[in-house]
């Protein structure tokens, strides 16, 4: 059998990004175009008060969830149509106040709806839980007759021949498919920009990064273009654009979710070996991401997707004590900056409050576990990707020039057999540091599960790279994180001077929380992170309900 290879346009590449473009703009119906004054810090009351939203519009895109709009479509409050279009129509207000969308495909959607609104007239039940529900995608999936770009020029009007896996179960579930959002280019630095669709903006502050690299859906759905979406997580991906967005989202394990045919950042088959990168949901609210993930365990994604585990969606046996919660505060590189330190404070006091055990825990091995995800990263030195931009001439982008991990020193099979075995070995030391976390516990059992931050500072300004180890940690072991909203910046408490820095990225860190620059984060979303033990999932949400209950 031969290898897959991506299909590739081979044109000059601004040919290519001027007829993309052209095409994405198309895609917009004409009397869905708006005027928007860019120049707000903050575009979010724009779908309110632009004048294309129906006052029922509105309600359907901003009163519910996804678990509690699915309930009004099952109960034949609203059709499947009219909340398919309600979204479509928001994605193209986001759009053209983010730059967050790559494919659009609204008259596929709308079709799709009208078949499902049928079968529902025809037969008095839904299709399936997720009947009518508009989900949207990141650019990495793959939708059969749409591009899957990822940010690279040359994959610009190569359609893809058939769904992800993730796509197939979706649809076999009764959503609704309508756009592709944003991603860098790479897909492996924490900016969302790239040189065909440009750069993603964040709705709650025009001064501060999207992240990635599913930034483009972070916006979207901040925005409520969209109630759910899938992304990709191999480094924090999913994770920290929920951060810096203040919605939620969940790194699954590697084998729960679908991962076959989506186009991932290095040559073909090469992410199914080393750090695994993971489909994963983000959404409005935490009941929607467990909702989705017991509704696709439920549809036996292992007998369609040679990724998938056996991994039945087991309900854990309720809890007849209280929580025991391991707490992580520092990740031994940036300095916590005050709003982070003090939500993380203020959470952990509400669970003592409520009986909760709290023990404290240090980010075991954070150093050796970054720096092997970092060599797992760079084994191809960026050769795939140098190779696919010389195909159209495209330069890498500045985020990827001040930032990125490509061009490097290529690797050989020896190196990444050795990187292999040392991540092993990390990976067994922190099954035992878990374990061992019995014996700091009041019941004589390991933890539940970890909190701290998914990162030491608050969301970053545009191309101003900084990284903290509490986000690629888990994926390097594997493990389930969740993030989840906690509380919100207040200057009034947090307007405080930080200690001198201890390294060099402190230093960088530090500059972003300087006495001229704070005012722009007061009020921000403030977000932390559930750590659960890998394939843990069910568990990892049973304790996130308990943690719930006391915020």
């Amino acid at each position: 059998m031969k290898p897959i290879v991506f299909p590739y346009t081979q044109k000059p590449y601004k040919e290519l990004v001027e007829a993309k473009l052209a095409q994405r703009e198309s895609r917009i119906p004409k009397e869905w175009k708006i005027d928007v004054d860019l120049s707000p810090a903050n575009l979010l009351d724009v779908p309110s008060t632009c004048g294309l939203l129906t006052d029922r519009e509105l309600e359907i895109t901003e009163k519910y969830d996804s678990v509690g709009l699915l309930a009004e479509i099952a109960k034949g409050t609203y059709t499947s149509k009219e909340v398919t279009i309600a979204f479509c129509k928001r994605a193209a207000i986001a759009q053209q106040c983010l730059n967050c969308l790559t494919e659009i495909f609204f008259d596929k959607a709308i079709e799709r709806a009208e078949w499902l609104d049928a079968e529902f007239a025809r037969t008095g039940k839904t299709v399936g839980p997720l009947h009518g529900l508009p989900i949207s995608l990141k650019d990495s999936m793959s939708v059969a007759g749409e591009d899957s770009v990822v940010g690279i020029a040359a994959y610009c009007f190569q359609p893809e021949k058939e769904n992800s896996v993730v796509v197939d179960i979706l649809i076999k579930l009764g959503a609704v498919m309508y756009v592709k959002t944003n991603v860098p280019q790479s897909m492996m630095v924490p900016d969302t920009d790239n040189n065909v669709f440009g750069i993603t903006r964040n709705p709650i502050h025009k001064e501060l990064t999207a992240s990635g690299s599913s930034g483009g859906l972070a916006a979207l759905i901040k925005f409520r273009g969209s109630l759910l979406g899938i992304g990709t997580d191999v480094g924090g991906s999913i994770r920290v654009p929920a951060y810096t967005h203040g919605v939620y989202s969940l790194k699954p394990s590697s084998g729960r979710v679908p991962y076959h045919n989506v186009k991932g950042y290095l040559e073909p088959g090469a992410e199914t070996a080393g750090i695994l990168c993971v489909n994963a949901p983000m959404a409005v609210s935490v009941r929607d991401l467990e909702f989705v993930m017991k509704c696709m365990s439920d549809a036996e994604p292992w007998l369609y997707d040679p990724s998938c585990q056996y991994l039945p969606w087991n309900e854990p046996k309720p809890l007849d004590r209280k929580l025991s919660i391991g707490v992580i505060r520092f990740d031994t590189e940036v300095q916590t900056l005050p709003p982070v330190a003090r939500v993380l404070d203020e959470t952990v006091e509400k669970l003592k409050a409520a009986g909760h055990e709290i023990v404290e825990l240090e980010l075991y091995l954070a150093d050796e576990i970054s720096a092997n995800a970092v060599d797992h990263f760079k084994v191809d030195g960026g050769a795939f990707l140098l190779s696919q931009l010389e195909l159209t001439g495209e330069p890498l982008t500045v985020a990827n020039q001040n930032g990125g991990l490509y061009p490097d020193v290529k690797r050989g099979l020896s190196d990444f057999y050795a990187y292999s075995s040392a991540r092993a070995e990390l990976q067994r030391a922190w099954l035992k540091y878990w374990e061992e976390t019995a014996s700091k516990t009041k019941s004589g059992k390991p933890v539940d599960a970890l909190l701290l931050p998914i990162q030491s500072f608050l969301p970053r300004p545009e191309g101003y790279m900084m990284r903290s180890h509490f986000s690629r940690t888990w994926n390097n072991l594997d493990y389930p994180g969740l993030i989840f909203q906690a509380g919100k910046v207040d200057l009034a408490q947090d307007d405080k001077e930080m200690p001198a820095p201890i390294t060099d990225m402190d230093a960088r860190v530090q500059t972003t929380w300087a006495k001229d620059v704070r005012g722009r984060y007061d009020g921000f979303p403030i977000a932390l992170q559930l750590v659960g033990q890998r394939q843990m999932e069910p568990k990892l949400f049973q304790t996130m309900s308990e943690i719930s209950k006391v915020l």
